[in-house]
């Protein structure tokens, strides 16, 4: 096998541009409801995942789930805050809000499938 230079030096300065996606869905009752894939606006660099808590009983909670692209992070970048019942959270890597917020790290499998899915969806379309 024989590497070129600008084969193997190529990607390295001048990385893949590809879209930025994210899990989006609005106001749903279970994450598995909330696994559509969006491409984002060109400004948009964050994934960000809401959930409201409207439950009425305290031993069975109730959640509503929002996510969303965004081209800025809530107040507390990268992390979970609370604020009056709602838990934000946000993320900078293509469809890093697949888990709901209670789950800050995703694992390397749902990375690869987040990956996987970018690179199908480029090939698809003819980006």
């Amino acid at each position: 096998v024989v590497f070129k230079p600008c084969n193997v030096l190529f990607p390295i300065f001048f990385p893949l541009v590809y879209p930025f996606m994210c899990y989006t869905c609005q106001e749903q009752e279970s994450n598995k409801d909330c696994l559509n894939i969006s491409m984002c606006a060109e400004e948009d660099n964050h994934c960000v995942t809401i959930r409201k808590d409207v439950g009425t009983k305290p031993n069975k909670p109730k959640y509503i789930i929002s996510k969303m692209c965004s081209p800025t992070c809530p107040p507390a970048t990268g992390q979970q805050q609370i604020q009056s019942a709602q838990n934000v959270s946000c993320c900078e890597v293509a469809l890093c809000n697949v888990n709901g917020v209670s789950s800050r790290q995703s694992s390397q499998g749902v990375m690869s499938l987040g990956v996987l899915a970018s690179v199908t969806y480029i090939f698809a379309h003819g980006l």
